[in-house]
């Protein structure tokens, strides 16, 4: 017999009226959990000055720079991740709600110009913030030999304000116009990365965007908020009773996503269970037209919520090498068309 979730479904209901009948409230209670102390802080440096103080002939313009936090990372790995903190370029960046939000960028190798100037921007998970990232970014940027973006919700982080859902898709909207700006780069040269809680502003934008998105990874994804706390077979669940109050709903915006989209999900993980992965495949695959370009999702064995790279990193690379390979193979095939047509 099915099992039941009467109970935990009951308390959600609590909870929703507590919060006045607001799934907007409901969700910025209790879906969101910034470190603290934030990992890193903020300094503003004359452009060309060293940790030391000297400053090298160049621009006098400042520049912003991220700052190992003390109280966050242990001594003994402090000056590690000052080195790594290092190689990212920060900016702050104005949202239409008007917080202030960090963005961090480290360069890959150089591409090819005739080349797509592939340009991962990953919305990270929950309790994490950029900083906590840029290891794992700096990796991918040098593994997969292109530009990395990641940055930190409103709230999160240095970045201001409180963290919603509304705020952040006002995130990554400004995000993605400030990186195709500053960088000049196509949308069609974008790869979207969510990161669990951040699939649901990766999965909110890609929608938006009509066969404009590189492509989309999605790793430990949500099928939504509520079904993170619903058994994947039981009756009477949040997910199901409470519907239509339900944020991130990835299981409905994923089929309008018209971009190449990769799924990696660990068949251990006790956060986000696996079945919202399956499930969000299974939903793309019925949407998906025989010309369309796939990616076969990564199925980690033995991986948990947090160590879907740690388990198998040459796997977690092939598969974002191939992802990158489907964009930059798109890109041309899209100048090529575009240079025919002017013929």
């Amino acid at each position: 017999m099915p099992r039941t979730q009467c109970l935990g479904t009951a308390i959600i209901g609590a909870a929703f009226c507590a919060s006045k009948c607001s799934a907007e409230r409901l969700a910025r209670d209790l879906a969101f959990f910034p470190p603290e102390p934030p990992s890193y802080a903020l300094e503003r440096r004359v452009r060309g000055e060293d940790a030391d103080g000297e400053t090298r002939e160049g621009e006098p313009k400042e520049r912003l720079v991220a700052v190992a936090n003390d109280e966050h990372v242990p001594a003994s790995y402090a000056r590690a991740f000052q080195r790594v903190l290092d190689t990212f370029d920060v900016a702050s960046v104005e949202t239409v709600r008007g917080n202030e939000i960090v963005v961090m960028t480290c360069e890959g190798a150089d591409e090819q110009s005739d080349g797509a100037d592939v340009t991962i921007i990953m919305s990270h998970g929950n309790a994490v913030d950029a900083g906590e990232m840029a290891p794992f970014a700096r990796k991918m940027a040098q593994q997969l030999a292109c530009r990395v973006v990641v940055y930190d919700y409103s709230g999160y982080g240095q970045s201001r304000g409180e963290p919603s859902v509304a705020d952040t898709y006002a995130d990554i909207d400004a995000v993605v116009d400030f990186v195709t700006h500053k960088y000049g780069v196509g949308l069609d040269e974008c790869v979207l990365f969510g990161q669990s809680i951040g699939s649901g502003p990766t999965c909110y934008f890609a929608s938006k965007r009509e066969n404009d998105i590189g492509a989309v990874v999605l790793v430990s994804p949500l099928l939504s908020a509520l079904h993170v706390v619903s058994a994947p077979d039981a009756w009477c669940t949040p997910a199901k009773v409470f519907k239509r109050m339900d944020v991130y709903k990835n299981y409905a915006v994923v089929k309008t996503i018209n971009a190449p989209i990769l799924l990696i999900h660990g068949d251990r993980d006790e956060v986000v269970h696996q079945s919202h992965g399956k499930a969000l495949w299974e939903a793309i695959c019925k949407h998906t037209k025989p010309s369309d370009a796939v990616c076969e999702p990564y199925w980690i064995p033995g991986a948990g919520h947090d160590d879907t790279y740690e388990r198998n990193p040459a796997e977690f690379v092939r598969h974002m090498r191939g992802v990158c390979a489907v964009v930059r193979g798109r890109y041309q095939k899209r100048r090529l068309t575009a240079g025919a047509s002017v013929v």
